[in-house]
This record gives C-alpha cells, structure tokens and sequence, in this order.
C-alpha cells in the first residue's frame, strides 16, 4: 500500500486508509473512519465515527463528517446518536459542509460550501446539493437531482429521480408550526416524483404531492397538491396549463 501524504500536523487514529491518500494539516481523522484509495483531504477537515469515504473523494477544508445531532432540553425530536456515515466514490464536499451521523451519499455527487445535511438524509448518485443548503433529518432525493443555492429542503421530504430545485426555494413540514411537540407521523415534508422543476424563490408546503414531470413557477405559494405534467404558479399556485410536454 502506498500513502501518497499524511501531514505531520495532521490527528489521524484510524489505519484504514488507501492508496495515494493525501491528509492534509490540521485534519482530525477518528478511529472508525475508512478512507478508501485516492481520497485528499484539505487543511481542517474533521471526520468522526462510523464513517467511509469513498474512493477518488476530495474534501474541501473545514469541512465536517460525521457530526452527532445537537442535544438540548429545547428540542422536542430525540435524535438517533452514532449512525454510519457513507460517502460514496468519486464526491466532493465544499469547504465548510457539515454532513450528520447517518447519511448516505450516492457517488459522483456534490456538497457545496456551507451545506449542512442532517443526520438519516440519503442521496442518489449525482446529486448536487449547493452551497447554503439545509437538508432536515430523514429527507431522501433520488439520482441526479438538482439543489441549488440556500434552499432548505424540510425534514423527511422525498424526491424522485432528475429533480431541479432552484436557489431559495423554502419548504415546510409542520403545519403546526411549532406548537405541538415533534411526531414522525406528523411532520413531513413534501415528496416530489421524477423530473420535477421548481423554480426561484418557490414555497412548498408540508406533505404535498408533487408528481411527475410538474413544473413549479418562480415565487410560487405551493398549497395543494400539483398533479404529474402540470404547471403552476402564483399566491396560493393555480394551473396554468393542463399538462406539459
């Protein structure tokens, strides 16, 4: 086995790491963390727990892998503490990201500067999750989705295959808003089918539909569900069109 570098300044307990590995200073690396061949990490990087990073993964610096849910009197969700991290071949995590315990990465994907992915969040390959994302705990995307700068995807929000969410598109998924206590039966964000767009500044509302191949205009108040290869738009969204394509 070659290691291509490891920097004298660099904290690594772990001995499971690859070929033509490259750590770089001031990275923390813990004990159950597998770096798989061709990985580099930049200055600063800090990877904990049960947590794999793929082959041919580059992580930019001050990112974060593996963090533990924050725990406070203040939060009425239990979170679900030591859950494995995987991150797939061939990604790269931005400077700043912050990935929780218990995320899956699909391969060939992108985390942007200053994401931040909760902890039971998967993605399919060749997503991209841009820079300011938040993803919620438990949401779930599909292969090739699209997430674009400061959108927040809400808790246990599903997505098919292909999707394209603009910048600063907010989703909901309490319609109490805050004054009942957390219930995994209750709060749940919206689940989109394949292929669908949701343009700029978009709001989407707690457990809707949104299916196949819809489009969701710029600035749109999603309130009710949006059948497959419709168009909608405006406050509350209205049909535009019957169907598209």
């Amino acid at each position: 086995m070659v290691i291509a570098g490891i920097h004298e300044l660099a904290d690594v307990e772990t001995d499971q790491i690859g070929a033509h590995v490259e750590i770089g200073p001031y990275c923390v690396v813990g004990r159950g963390v597998t770096l798989e061949d061709g990985v580099r990490l930049h200055p600063h990087v800090v990877i904990a727990g049960d947590v794999v990073i793929g082959t041919g993964s580059e992580l930019f610096p001050g990112a974060v892998i593996g963090k533990p849910p924050g725990r406070s009197r203040a939060l009425s969700r239990v979170p679900v503490p030591g859950r494995p991290v995987r991150l797939g071949g061939a990604c790269s995590v931005g400077a700043h990201a912050v990935i929780y315990e218990g995320v899956t990465i699909g391969t060939d994907s992108l985390v942007g500067d200053s994401a931040s992915i909760r902890e039971g969040c998967r993605t399919g390959a060749r997503c991209i999750v841009g820079r300011f994302v938040s993803m919620h705990p438990d949401c779930e995307l599909g292969d090739g989705c699209r997430i674009y700068d400061h959108t927040h995807v809400a808790s246990g929000t599903r997505m098919g295959d292909e999707c394209f969410v603009s910048v600063h598109v907010g989703m909901a998924s309490d319609n109490a808003v805050g004054f009942l206590p957390y219930s995994a039966d209750r709060v749940r964000g919206p689940a989109f089918g394949d292929r669908v767009t949701v343009g700029v500044g978009a709001t989407i509302l707690p457990g809707l539909r949104i299916g196949d191949d819809a489009i969701v205009a710029a600035g749109a108040l999603v309130t009710r569900d949006v059948p497959a290869r419709t168009m909608v738009r405006g406050a509350p969204a209205r049909a535009v069109d019957a169907e598209i394509g």
